[in-house]
């Protein structure tokens, strides 16, 4: 290494120093990895220069890897942005310059998907004198606040760690500091030592302070305020209240959202950390296909809380990771050591959530073991419905969730705040230490579980007529941040036999399971459950045409299908239910191409106008609209949407974002822009601002501005769409597939064309959403084109030439003109038509994704 090298400033200096002596060293990234000890994921990130500044341990072992010595190790330091270590020295003797540390230092590499809270504190100790760190037992304040304060450092910094977990009282903390210093004999004041200090000069890390609150408040506020430099760290499972206090709550490690995806779940921090800890104990373990989906379920079990994942991980010497997963049932036994190091509260698990509990008010104490009975999250109503009572007075609920949330025993969900409100969860770990609390009160545990099912039963009676009130959404919202505690009521109604409270629950909730996907196949499940032990026929038909419903939102169209037919056979056809599992049968059968569905239409539509519910019968001309748009009759789709947005002028009927969608869809297929512009701004002015699922709304404004030419645009509302897509799965995903492909293909990218359209394809074939191949297959023909696998696409293009002479549904205009134009080679197949449309299609659609694999 040169000394220019050396000097190399920025994240990008230091990525392409690194990248250029890994390829010097003849080393892969894994290759690299392995010998440094660190992951994969991490070098990448550095290499591609997303690390503002890289940890200094982490450096350290990069250059060991690299074989750097002397000073091109130490130019390797700093062109990373840090200086060399220099050997740990006594404060007490005079300040020489260079590094100083006293007490305990980092572990290398001892920190898993903390960039981010790790670059943000480095600038809150730059900017602040007292910043305190604060989280739930075992989240890793301590590892992180000793991290930061390294990255912090400077070649002049003396940085004091001082563990408060020995001192046992508010007078004492002086003390154990002037000790943490290694001061000389008959120092007994601060000021002796902090005095004089230049700011930036020395920081003092103040760990476990949370049992003498009291005593480092008062501490800390006289350093900040009498000493300028002088920084303080501070570690806490609660906050010590001064005015200059900078707070930041530490959180549990990312976890991946599903059990499927495995490079999702290997780019899961409380994946990776877990993994890291257990080769420490099997050197041969490593994430693979087959024990990823095992890995990611026991680390969402842990709530990707780090001590739980090493006390885990410690396991895996003599259990295999089935094993240990098996056995988390009973985690607080299986997590109880053999860890011999940190404060003796944290040796265990169950120590260290007994350290917090045991600290708290009786009333509190009370209410956490109580609340472990609503599931999680849960909102404050939820919580005084039905866990006050002696000692918990209803108006002391929100002091006493404060205090729970101050003293990180529970935690705020921020997510989606303005749609639900104010929602609190507990840590699995926390709510099973407090479930058992609330079961040995003899029984507590069996009241308040029986409140849990009266207040449901009593809060779904509310939500009669909300359909048609104004406020619909904000009372269906205010119901679903509940939905958890309606699982835990639903749960004991079936231990107890009685369906039909049950029945009358998800009935009653069966709206609010449709705000989000995620959720609605605990719907699914109570619905057909309680369609099974109810005796009542038409009840049992009213919640099989839930079940549907809430099918449709998953994906499972077959299965929505099925629980409409059933349903229509159960409920009488011109009751308002009888509508919805009529409207859903046709919906459901349009999908998958099932002609007897456009049968049921007229007499469908003339049932609801006859109904006398304006509401019910916009609704069904919605439905049946959409269901003829999919089905290429367009003029006949317009004319009942079109009645549908004529209803809004009746009380009741409110504008609902998919009609305006179809609307404009219906006029893009017949070529009137700038109508199926006015309804696509309608479509987004109906929804709600904060709504998460923005995927719909977003991707139809695409298509349009797309079809006017304007690209630049397009490409944002899908980039918009696209983040949508990854948290969820919608109705409209395939459609930002479909217009990515296009722009990319038009932009002279074929390899990113053919990345989107073979995903359209899976995911409508997963789905079985027959109809939108329709769409999505003239798209595959120009993209094999462009390919260059002409003979591959005329052979598909003739097929789909076939389909369009032959067969019903018609391809939309948008989709022939596109197949027009990739048809000059190809011509019209033979042996059409077929007497299955679906199963053409779908044969269609394999034949798609062989020729682009």
């Amino acid at each position: 290494m040169s000394d220019t090298d050396g000097r190399a400033e920025g994240r990008r200096g230091f990525a392409d120093l690194l990248l250029d002596l890994r390829v010097q060293a003849g080393l892969s990234q894994e290759e690299l990895a392995d010998r440094a000890g660190l992951s994969v994921r991490s070098i990448r990130e550095i290499e591609a220069g997303r690390v503002a500044r890289p940890r200094k341990d982490s450096v350290r072992l990069l250059g060991e890897a690299l074989g750097l010595h002397d000073g091109d190790a130490e130019r390797f330091l700093a062109a990373a942005g840090h200086r060399t270590v220099r050997p740990v020295i006594s404060v007490a003797a005079p300040a020489p310059t260079g590094l100083r540390w006293r007490g305990t230092r980092p572990i290398p590499d001892g920190l898993v998907g903390r960039e981010q809270e790790l670059h943000e504190l480095e600038g809150l100790l730059r900017q602040n004198r007292l910043v305190t760190l604060v989280g739930p037992g075992g989240v890793g304040k301590t590892e992180l606040a000793l991290a930061a304060a390294d990255r912090f450092s400077g070649v002049d910094t003396t940085v004091v760690v001082v563990d408060l977990t020995t001192v046992q009282r508010d007078a004492a903390v002086s003390t154990a500091i002037l000790d943490a210093f290694g001061t000389a004999p008959g120092t007994s004041d601060l000021d002796d030592v902090l005095s004089g200090r230049e700011p930036g000069d020395l920081v003092i890390v103040e760990d476990n302070a949370e049992h003498v609150l009291d005593g480092v408040a008062a501490v800390a506020n006289r350093m900040v305020r009498s000493f300028p430099g002088v920084g303080v760290l501070v570690t806490s499972r609660i906050p010590l209240g001064l005015p200059d206090e900078v707070v930041r709550r530490v959180a549990v490690l990312g976890l991946p959202a599903n059990d499927k995806d495995f490079d999702e779940i290997a780019a899961s921090p409380a994946v990776e950390m877990f993994c890291r800890r257990v080769a420490r104990v099997r050197p041969d373990f490593h994430l693979t296909e087959e024990n990823a989906a095992t890995v990611a379920r026991l680390c969402r079990r842990l709530d990707g809380l780090p001590l739980a994942l090493e006390l885990a991980a410690a396991r895996a010497g003599s259990l295999s990771v089935e094993t240990i997963l098996a056995a988390l049932d009973d985690r607080f036994r299986l997590l109880s050591g053999p860890r011999r190091f940190g404060a003796p509260h944290q040796r265990t698990l169950a120590d260290t959530i007994a350290w917090s509990v045991d600290a708290l008010s009786d009333a509190a104490r009370q209410l956490l073991y109580r609340a472990s009975v609503l599931g999680s999250p849960f909102t404050l109503d939820a919580v005084a419905g039905v866990c006050t009572g002696d000692p918990i007075d209803q108006a002391d609920v929100p002091m006493l969730l404060a205090e729970l949330v101050e003293k990180s025993l529970l935690q705020p969900v921020n997510e989606f705040e303005q749609l639900y409100g104010a929602r609190y969860k507990l840590l699995e770990t926390i709510r099973e230490h407090a479930y058992a609390g609330l079961s040995s009160q003899g029984d507590d545990l069996t009241e308040f579980r029986d409140r849990a099912v009266a207040w449901c039963s009593t809060y779904v009676s509310g939500l009669e007529g909300a359909w048609s009130s104004p406020d619909r959404d904000r009372r269906y919202r205010a119901a679903h941040a509940n939905s958890a505690l309606f699982e835990v009521a639903l749960e004991r109604a079936a231990e107890l036999g009685q369906w039909e409270v049950a029945a009358r629950i998800v009935l009653g909730f069966r709206i609010a399971w449709q705000y989000q996907a995620s959720v609605a196949e605990s719907g699914i499940r109570w619905a057909t459950v309680c369609a099974e032990n109810v005796p009542d026929k038409e009840v049992s038909g009213r919640l099989l045409a839930i079940a549907g419903r809430l099918s449709s939102l998953t994906g499972d169209v077959h299965g929505a299908r099925r629980y409409y037919e059933e349903a229509r056979q159960l409920i009488p056809g011109e009751t308002e239910m009888g509508l919805v599992a009529r409207g859903g049968w046709v919906s459901s059968g349009s999908h998958l191409l099932d002609i007897q569905s456009l049968a049921e239409i007229p007499g469908l539509v003339n049932d609801a106008r006859k109904h006398g519910d304006v509401q019910r019968s916009a609704t069904v001309q919605a439905t049946c609209g959409l269901a003829l748009l999919r089905w290429g009759r367009l003029p006949e789709a317009k004319e009942l949407l079109l009645a549908w947005e004529a209803a809004l002028v009746n009380p009741g009927v409110y504008p609902d974002e998919i009609a305006y969608m179809a609307l404009s869809r219906v006029d893009l297929e017949l070529g009137n822009l700038s109508e199926a512009r006015r309804w696509a701004a309608l479509a987004r002015d109906s929804q709600a601002s904060d709504d998460p699922e923005r995927t719909k709304v977003a991707g139809c404004q695409a298509m349009v501005e797309y079809h006017d030419g304007r690209y630049d645009e397009a490409r944002a509302l899908l980039d918009e769409a696209d983040a949508d897509i990854r948290g969820h799965r919608g109705y409209f995903d395939y459609l930002v597939m479909l217009y990515r492909s296009r722009l990319a293909r038009e932009g002279g990218d074929a390899e990113q064309a053919q990345v989107c359209i073979r995903d359209a394809v899976n995911r409508l074939l997963l789905e079985g959403r027959v109809v939108y191949l329709l769409e999505v297959l003239p798209e595959a023909v120009a993209v094999l084109h462009a390919l260059g696998k002409s003979a591959e696409a005329d052979v598909l293009c003739g097929q789909l030439m076939a389909w369009q002479e032959s067969m019903d549904p018609p391809m939309l205009p948008t989709a022939w003109a596109v197949l027009q134009q990739s048809c000059a080679t190809a011509s019209v197949a033979s042996g059409w038509p077929e007497p299955d449309p679906a199963a053409a299609v779908q044969r269609l659609a394999n034949d798609v994704l062989t020729a682009l694999s």
